[in-house]
């Protein structure tokens, strides 16, 4: 997400601190704007007299992957209150994290606002978070406030993420902001509202994870010691200050007006590791534990995306974060918590040409199918996005371009990525949410504009990937947005993965993906993993299931994405007619297990130390 100043990236971040800013004026106030949602959604980007250049509503295709669900979340909005001091918090915050928050077993959403600038132009109006409780039937309650999921006044909310971190069957919440974050304790639940509704109560201060002066970005759960709790891991952007902002006057020398920072123009921060002890409180512990960004933070530590999950394949979690404009970080795991910094050595923190890259939002998952764990990073537009293959023996190449993926990228600036298998052919197919990250970004780069098209990416089954128009992905995909956050889950309990976006300043978007419908044949099951102890997510848990000789393997990530977290029931393609699948699975602690029989149309949960269950038809609610 690097500015105009950072066009091309040097190999390793400057060891230079940043240069004196150059004395100035305050930034001027904004012109007065219309209240209208279309206005407030224009002061994004800098746009023409006609307003911004998309379809309001683009009719549906027929045989489209995923439809556009417009009307299901009602008129909530994002609110980044854009301001006429353009603070780079505006441009990274926007998450969303799928939970189930009232234990009925489907997919809530909760999606975060920014917050209220007091020197923001109008509308600038009580920002709120939203919880959406999913009723069935594509339908959903708002029940934020009743909930007690608020941004407390004065708070700058960026993104979110959810486990059960304390072990009760409940799933909590955790939002990352601009100062401090907060942690939502899920206390259980009670009718309201229509309907179940859970009581949160925020105890971050009180539990020691609320970061105090930290622009946190994105973050992850993950039992990194393996002694069944969960820790948190929070991954810090920049050093920002308003002073010195307003002295940068970023933009000026080059399009003649205010924009957006670089992340160039303020140091690096060090990314928070929280461990939780027996008390269920937690203590900061990044540097007992080997997960310290490299030095000087003039040049790194600008973290952005982070995922939790067993890179390596040798029965613990690793960390890997996604960085903007130094190298992204590999922390291996040594086995009892101690970790070490590989990223440069294992070959996934530069692209393939030895440049750092803007690094945004990241993503696990085996996509040429070889059975190991493979890494994508989303990037700037002059840049590509990375995708780092595993050699099989936990060291990796950018692989972007044999991939097919460097040859498709139209100039976006990617945030939100997922590997996920759209169409149930096995293979993992890939999302990403795109936007750019400068108002005024067309007056020098020609075409590109700051409104951008996101992106559908179907895999061939050989690991090579095929950009989907929207006749093929959806109406939804000829709209341009301003998209950050993107999580992926079953909403309607038909056994295919839905996806949800959320854009800067506008609406979210549901995407109900068709292929249960249009296909008519239970060829999947979703797989739930409870693990023992502390843990009962199973974060970190590696399932493969082998049919026809052909496996699968799926990952019960931390993080992940960008600033967002997705449904953790892992799913599986499965013809209806197979009956010789076998599922095998690696639990956090390092202990296996082999369990079946599966079959396909069925929601499992396989319990750690029981037998497997079956829970029921996939089938729309």
């Amino acid at each position: 997400m690097s500015s105009l100043l950072l066009l091309l990236a040097a190999t390793r971040c400057s060891d230079e601190a940043p240069a004196a800013p150059r004395e100035g004026a305050p930034r001027e106030a904004a012109k007065p704007e219309s209240a209208t949602p279309q206005a407030a959604t224009a002061r994004l980007c800098d746009v023409t007299d006609d307003g911004p250049p998309w379809p309001v509503e683009p009719p549906p295709f027929d045989g489209e992957k995923f439809t556009w669900m417009r009307d299901a979340l009602g008129a909530w909005r994002h609110d980044s209150s854009a301001s006429p001091r353009y603070r780079m918090q505006e441009i990274i915050t926007g998450g969303v994290a799928l939970l189930d928050v009232d234990g009925d077993g489907d997919q809530d959403l909760f999606c975060n606002t920014g917050g209220a600038w007091p020197d923001a132009p109008p509308p600038a109006t009580a920002s709120q978070h939203a919880l959406f409780r999913n009723d069935g039937g594509w339908r959903f309650t708002e029940i934020a406030a009743a909930a007690g999921v608020t941004l407390p006044a004065g708070g700058y909310a960026i993104g979110a993420t959810a486990a059960d971190f304390d072990g009760d069957g409940d799933d909590d919440l955790y939002v990352t902001g601009d100062r401090r974050s907060w942690l939502y304790r899920n206390d259980g639940v009670a009718e309201g509202a229509g309907g179940k509704v859970p009581r949160f109560v925020e105890c971050a201060a009180d539990l020691g994870v609320d970061a105090p002066g930290l622009l946190a970005s994105s973050a992850a759960f993950l039992d990194g010691d393996r002694d069944g709790r969960l820790d948190l891991y929070v991954v810090g952007y920049v050093a920002f200050t308003d002073e010195r902002n307003d002295r940068l006057r970023c933009g000026e020398s080059t399009v003649g007006m205010l924009d957006y920072c670089s992340p160039k123009d303020f140091p690096g921060t060090q990314d928070r590791y929280f461990r939780q002890g027996e008390d269920g409180r937690f203590r900061e512990m990044a540097r007992e534990a080997g997960l310290i960004v490299p030095e000087p933070l003039a040049g790194n530590g600008k973290g952005l995306g982070v995922v939790a999950c067993d890179v390596d394949d040798d029965g613990d979690v690793d960390l890997y974060v996604a960085n903007d404009g130094c190298p992204n970080l590999l922390f291996v795991n040594d086995g009892a918590g101690r970790f070490a910094e590989k990223g440069m050595v294992r070959g996934c923190a530069l692209s393939s040409d030895g440049r750092s890259q803007a690094g945004m939002g990241t993503d696990a998952g085996d996509f040429d199918g070889d059975g190991d764990v493979d890494l994508v990073v989303t990037n700037l537009d002059l840049e590509t996005n990375a995708l780092y293959r595993n050699d099989g023996a936990g060291f990796f190449e950018d692989d972007v371009r044999a991939a097919g993926l460097a040859a498709q990228d139209d100039g976006s600036v990617g945030f939100g990525a997922l590997f996920l298998d759209v169409d149930h052919d096995g293979d993992l197919d890939l999302a990403i949410a795109n936007g750019h990250v400068l108002r005024h970004v067309h007056r020098t780069r020609g075409t590109l504009t700051c409104w951008q098209h996101d992106q559908l990416f179907e895999n061939d089954g050989r690991g090579r990937y095929r950009l989907l128009a929207p006749p093929e992905a959806g109406a939804f995909f000829l709209t341009r947005n301003v998209a950050r956050g993107l999580a992926a889950g079953d909403l309607d309990g038909d056994g295919d993965l839905d996806l949800v976006l959320v854009r800067r300043d506008d609406g979210p978007v549901l995407l109900r993906n068709t292929h249960a419908e249009r296909s008519g044949a239970a060829d999947a099951l979703l797989l739930t993993l409870v693990g023992a102890a502390g843990n009962r997510d199973a974060i970190g848990a590696v399932a493969r299931l082998t049919v026809g000789g052909a496996t699968q393997l799926r990952l019960v990530k931390g993080g992940g994405s960008y600033a967002s977290a997705s449904d953790r029931r892992l799913h599986f393609a499965l013809p209806a007619a197979a009956r010789d699948a076998k599922l095998h699975v690696r639990w956090p602690d390092g202990s296996e297990a082999d369990l079946g029989p599966v079959e396909a149309g069925f929601a499992w949960r396989a319990t750690q130390g029981r037998a497997l269950e079956k829970l029921g038809p996939l089938t729309a609610r």
